[in-house]
């Protein structure tokens, strides 16, 4: 299995920082010439859906010492240290200039490589969708 760099993060946390904190900042994407065209029409999401590469995460253990709610799984947690080193973060679109996106929300830090970006879709992305049966 192989991914393909977009493009890279323009941030300014060069480590790894606290998630909350990192989500108050205004970041930027900059996204490579060969995908361009692909931006077509994304100035019409209001949110966007990043999915990056933890690219400076090394191993993970299975249960670990978490941030926030002590001992639990990877798949419990939101640790970049995953089998597969794989974040996604919604965020608020600012503005597009070229291949400059600009978003505040991101958790990703400086240069950080991203594969793919998606149009946050209420309709798919929100759990209050989901009704009891």
């Amino acid at each position: 299995m192989e991914f393909n760099k977009i493009g890279e993060v323009k941030s300014s946390f060069s480590k790894a920082a606290v998630p909350k904190e990192m989500r108050k900042k205004v970041s930027e994407i900059v996204i490579k010439e060969e995908y361009l065209k692909g931006l077509k029409k994304l100035e019409e999401s209001n949110y966007l859906v990043v999915v990056f590469a933890f690219h400076l995460a090394k191993g993970f253990d299975l249960i670990g010492k978490r941030r926030y709610g002590g001992e639990r799984g990877v798949f419990a947690s939101r640790s970049p240290r995953r089998p597969n080193p794989i974040g996604v973060t919604t965020v608020k679109l600012l503005a597009i200039n070229e291949n400059i996106i600009k978003v505040k929300g991101l958790d990703a830090i400086n240069r950080t490589p991203v594969l793919d970006i998606k149009p946050y879709s209420v309709d798919i992305d929100t759990a209050q969708n989901f009704k009891k049966s």
